[in-house]
């Protein structure tokens, strides 16, 4: 399956009213790492705008005064799958573990070149 990226305004995305993720106190951190990156990943939503997985970028993107931003649709996704992604997508990134050794070998390596995660 080939992924098309569609760019929406982002006035036109709506924000899933019962997203359990709470992130508000962490938007000025993503929107840090949009302005050094730019807008890497892109927003998972509905093709009616509602967005599926993507809510803190959505928050930055805003916040940033950005009028559209990447979104890659899900229409293809049950009611049910989308409830099930919406939920993965948030908790994949704590499945794994983190080598510590190889972690402090990049984190010096950002400090040597002056570049912090803050």
């Amino acid at each position: 399956m080939n992924l098309a990226i569609h760019y929406y305004p982002t006035q036109n995305l709506v924000e899933y009213e019962r997203n359990p993720r709470k992130n508000d106190d962490v938007v000025n951190r993503m929107c840090a790492s949009i302005r050094e990156f730019g807008f890497r990943i892109p927003i998972v939503a509905k093709s009616d705008g509602t967005v599926v997985d993507g809510h803190l970028r959505l928050k930055a993107a805003r916040k940033l005064g950005m009028e559209s931003i990447p979104v890659v649709l899900s229409d293809n996704l049950s009611d049910g799958q989308t409830k099930a992604f919406r939920l993965l997508a948030n908790q994949s990134a704590n499945w794994a573990k983190w080598d510590d050794d190889l972690l402090k070998v990049e984190i010096q390596e950002l400090e040597d070149l002056e570049l912090t995660l803050k």
